[in-house]
């Protein structure tokens, strides 16, 4: 009778398990194997993602009794976003919680979060994407040979720029706004007359010293770890939109993987999750502290006109996210936490 309790108890977790990543891979055997693991990113080591970076590699560590190593590699040091996710991908690198527009590429999904005030508080979109939403993106992801493991946030994204004040999306014109791959961002601020240039993260600080473009928007944690703010006069708290860092990691190494060790990067992943929005909540502020010591941009905030006027101007932008794939479908699900 306890021999089948466990192994009926065993079942139970596997079937958990496998609800959390959205595959159903049958675990391997435990042959006692060790795994020395990477995980690549693009910010700083330093940014509350490349803090978070480490704290799951440590987490894997201590979780495993030493058996899972990750080795963790910030600033673009094994190439872009979208490099990173081709490399995990084909197994090269295990994993990345890259910004969603970077994934678009092969999720075109992920242009929902590129949607402006889509979200108007965290604890929202923190249900979101611990929920129904999230679950459904890591059936997406799985469609790629990936296995979610959560969703981490960088904030609300602000405007920055070297020409004027932004008070409403008028002030939006006729700047030259970078913006990142996402197709939908780009079409976005060509809509409202405000270049939508896509430049690699990591060359943006030249560009934006060099003149190449104006502005851009980024949550006030790539702001100042960038330090984007050396280079621009003015930054205004629009809180327009949201970042969303989807964790995941290759669907091969997973596979190799027996249901203990699973269990293991299931359990860091969570707790790491928590670390993460705790830990951007209470830096924001210190980034916001920071831009008002430094004395070297001017800062204003977006009223609750200013913000309904943006939202009001890319309507289009909502409609036509409505009619793609699934688009109706999300939005339903979003719709769910919105009160």
């Amino acid at each position: 009778m306890a021999k089948l309790f466990r192994v009926v108890t065993m079942l139970v977790v596997a079937v958990v398990l496998f609800g959390l990543c959205g595959i159903a891979y049958a675990a391997p055997a435990d042959t006692g194997q060790d795994f020395t693991l990477t995980f690549a990113h693009v910010v700083s080591a330093s940014h509350p993602k490349g803090m978070a970076a480490i704290r799951f590699a440590e987490l894997v560590e201590e979780k495993s009794n030493g058996r899972i190593t990750v080795n963790v590699f910030p600033d673009s040091q094994l190439g872009s976003e979208q490099e990173i996710t081709e490399m995990i991908m084909l197994d090269v690198v295990h994993f990345n919680a890259p910004l969603h527009s970077t994934m678009v590429f092969i999720i075109p999904e992920f242009e929902l979060f590129d949607l402006p005030y889509l979200f108007y508080s965290k604890n929202q979109a923190r249900a979101a994407l611990h929920g129904a939403l999230g679950e459904r993106f890591n059936e997406f992801l799985a469609t790629r040979n990936l296995v979610g493991l959560g969703y981490w946030t960088g904030g609300f994204k602000q405007l920055t720029n070297n020409v004027r004040p932004i008070n409403a999306v008028e002030d939006l014109s006729g700047l030259q706004m970078r913006v990142s791959q996402s197709p939908m961002l780009i079409s976005l601020f060509r809509a409202i007359n405000a270049g939508g240039i896509s430049i690699a993260f990591a060359e943006l600080y030249s560009a934006l010293q060099t003149g190449i473009v104006d502005g851009q928007e980024n949550p006030l944690s790539n702001i100042v770890t960038r330090r984007f703010y050396e280079v621009q006069s003015y930054v205004t708290i629009s809180n327009h939109g949201f970042f969303v860092y989807p964790f995941f990691m290759s669907a091969e190494t997973y596979r190799q993987m027996p249901l203990n060790l699973r269990q293991v990067i299931h359990e860091a992943a969570e707790e790491t999750a928590s670390f993460q929005w705790e830990l951007n909540a209470t830096t924001e502020q210190e980034f916001l502290a920071h831009l008002y010591a430094s004395d070297a941009v001017s800062i204003n905030y977006f009223t609750d006109e200013a913000k309904q006027g943006f939202r009001a101007a890319v309507q289009s932008i909502y409609d036509e996210f409505a009619r793609s794939p699934s688009g109706a479908e999300l939005l339903e699900i979003l719709g769910r936490y919105m009160n």
